[in-house]
């Protein structure tokens, strides 16, 4: 039932009925005085009763009590709560120019799957981690602070033995405390990889200068926030057939607070409203796109007889054209006129054929 402001007591009207109760309560008191001094005092039995309820409200109220926990509201628990769908897709841009790289480097197609993006505290999440790990930590200017390129022991491990033709029969060495010098040079190949491809990602959004301030094996070591502070981890993992490996991007949320709009358009951006970046975005992809380009330099008519007679030997004539037609992907699209360029056939546009 919803109470109005006429059904709730005014400050004045609350005083008198408390100074009416104290009375009461003086008025009893007295009465019990008096009777004690005559006669000895006797449990009631309602003392009983009612000391039960006390003991009951009084574990009630401790029970409420430890319950209860701070709420701070500029914490930044409840701030990174909101979705960060152009993050997600920058991520998923360099890891795709990435499975490209280690194909190139290790002749074979790995899966790579991309857990959902975790929100966690910096050190609840470095416990977490496993020792040893390959850790690079960069500096990601003009964002302030520096941010994780990660890699555990068993993704390190597999790509190395890969890189070398072995076929990771073995499986990963668990019970290694430390990487060799073979195996950080190759990683440092494919970090550096990585970090381009990153870089390239995020181009849309903004140009990163990213630059390797330390390394690190051990979790533990590693200070790149405060212990409550908030970090956006996104975990890859790496299906090496009999076991996985995984590589993260660990951004603390203080660095991209600067720019949090821009990665959130994605969720706020009605559905007929695109945004300019990913369409540039888009151009530059198609602009990498293979063309076939074609063109017809001559060309005669003859009868099915005629054909059927022609043998190995005999001579063919065409006209050839002053201007041929050029085809992209067999659409007709230029005109342009035979010559010759650097010593080779060639062909000079003269005309856009326009639909």
């Amino acid at each position: 039932m919803l109470m109005t402001e006429k059904d709730v007591l005014s400050q004045e009207e609350i005083d008198a009925l408390l100074d009416s109760v104290d009375e009461s309560i003086d008025g009893e008191t007295n009465d019990e005085e008096l009777n004690s001094s005559d006669q000895p005092a006797r449990k009631k039995p309602e003392d009983s009763t009612s000391q039960e309820l006390n003991s009951t409200f009084d574990s009630d109220i401790k029970v409420v009590e430890e319950g209860v926990k701070t709420l701070n509201f500029t914490g930044q628990e409840r701030i990174v709560k909101g979705q960060l769908p152009v993050l997600d897709k920058i991520y998923d841009r360099a890891v795709r120019l990435f499975a490209a790289d280690i194909y190139h480097l290790t002749a074979r197609d790995f899966e790579i799957k991309q857990d959902p993006l975790l929100i966690t505290k910096h050190k609840e999440f470095m416990r977490s981690l496993p020792n040893p790990s390959l850790i690079g930590i960069y500096k990601f200017k003009p964002l302030r602070g520096k941010g994780i390129i990660l890699f555990d022991s068993t993704f390190v491990y597999d790509l190395v033995d890969y890189y070398f033709g072995g076929n990771s029969q073995f499986g990963a060495q668990k019970d290694k405390t430390d990487f060799t010098a073979t195996e950080l040079r190759v990683m440092e190949v494919v970090t550096k990889k990585l970090v381009t491809n990153l870089i390239h990602a995020w181009e849309p959004i903004i140009q990163l200068d990213v630059t390797k301030f330390n390394d690190e094996t051990n979790p533990q070591l590693v200070n790149i926030a405060e212990p409550e502070e908030m970090l956006l981890v996104a975990r890859f993992v790496l299906n090496f057939g009999k076991e996985t490996g995984a590589f993260y991007f660990i951004l603390p949320y203080s660095m991209l607070e600067p720019i949090k709009q821009q990665l959130e358009l994605g969720a706020s951006r009605p559905d007929d409203e695109i945004d300019p970046n990913w369409i540039n975005s888009l151009k530059e992809e198609l602009m990498d796109v293979e063309l076939t380009v074609s063109a017809s330099m001559a060309e005669t008519v003859s009868t099915l007889g005629q054909v059927m007679a022609w043998k190995v030997g005999d001579f063919v004539p065409l006209e050839i054209n002053e201007e041929v037609t050029l085809d992209i992907e067999g659409t007709p699209s230029f005109t342009a006129t035979l010559g010759s360029a650097n010593e080779k056939r060639a062909l000079k546009i003269i005309k856009i054929i326009r639909y």
